[in-house]
Order: structure tokens, then sequence, then C-alpha cells
């Protein structure tokens, strides 16, 4: 799917738990979902996250890249010893090697992301955004499954999974998901800030 449906997905996947939390903390949720939701297309050179990060949009360029923030990461945590820096310069480094919906879209790429975001921000208290990532991360995978490209849902094995009835990125059906997935997101965003405020919690 496209990213902005992924962002809208994500945006509604969070707020979906959000109401669960105090305003702050849900709305933290929902921008962390977001963020999620975007982060397992890093390994396309020209989706929404690489659209700022990278100043050439192509496969060598993105590797290049991703190799590099991922050795910095090692050597940070070498030298600070800050928690999960290690973890997740390993994850860049394999994201690096890897190609479109491979390791990024895959359970493993999920366990691990997620993994390395608990072990960063869980000695901070940043509980919501660990699992506002996570909702996101996993709301990305479901999106593509139901695609008719599919994803390596098992990766490193090189099968190609798809739910057996699809839609085609961009398509129509792409176009009713987004549609109901915003709708869905302003309701349970404007109840989560209506909810909170009658409880006394804003």
């Amino acid at each position: 799917m496209k990213g902005k449906t992924h962002m809208i997905i994500g945006a509604a996947a969070g707020a979906a738990v959000a109401s669960y939390y105090s305003t702050e903390t849900g709305i933290m949720l929902i921008c962390s979902s977001i963020f999620g939701a975007l982060v397992p297309d890093i390994d396309h050179p020209k989706s929404k996250i690489n659209q700022k990060i990278l100043p050439i949009k192509n496969k060598v360029f993105r590797m290049i890249v991703y190799l590099l923030l991922g050795l910095a990461l090692i050597y940070v945590n070498a030298k600070s010893g800050i928690k999960g820096f290690r973890l997740l310069g390993c994850i860049l480094i394999i994201t690096s090697l890897s190609h479109h919906r491979g390791f990024t879209h895959s359970l493993l790429g999920f366990i691990f992301f997620s993994t390395a975001i608990y072990v960063l921000l869980n000695q901070y208290g940043f509980v919501g955004v660990y699992i506002g990532f996570s909702i996101g991360y996993f709301s990305h995978l479901i999106a593509d499954f139901i695609t008719n490209g599919g994803i390596e849902l098992f990766y490193p094995w090189k099968k190609n999974m798809s739910f057996p009835i699809t839609i085609k990125t961009g398509g129509i059906g792409e176009n009713i998901v987004l549609i109901i997935a915003s709708i869905y997101f302003v309701y349970k965003f404007q109840f989560l800030i209506v909810f909170q405020f009658l409880i006394g919690k804003v």
C-alpha cells in the first residue's frame, strides 16, 4: 500500500488503543504508531521516510546510508553503553542488505525492531511510544499482507505470502480502506479527547 494509507491505518490502529491511556500518553501513542507504520518501508529508496532521509533515492545509496547508520550506532553503543543502539545498528545493517518487502516486512523484522525500541525507551519510561510503534509496525505488515504483492512473512524464507483475497496497491480497494480508516481514526480521536476531558484527565 501507499505511504499515506499506511499512515492513516497506523493512526487508526493507535487510536483504537489510545483511549485506555491518558490524553498525553494517547497522543504520543498515536504519533509513534504513525511512525511505526512507515518504518517497514525503509527498505524502499522512494518510501515516505527515505524521501526525507536520502538525498539520492536509489537502491545503492539506500544500502550505503543504512549500512553507515548501522555501523555508527554500534560505535555509539561501544562508546556510550546506551542500551539498544547495538541491536538497532545490527538491524539497520540487515535492512541495508535486504530487498523491498523482505526482512522489514517479516515477523522477524517486527520482533527485532520492536525489541530494539523497547530496550531503548523502556529505561526512560516511554511505554506509550513502544506500544504505539509496535502497533503501527504490525498494522503495516497486515496492510501489505492483503495486497496482491504480498510480503515475505517468514523471512529469511524467500516466499511471498498474501491473504487469499487481495487488493491492488493504489487501486479502488486501497482507497476504500483509506476512507474507512480515516473515518474510524477521526471518531476514535474525538472520543479520546472528549472522554478524557469528561473524566478529568485533560
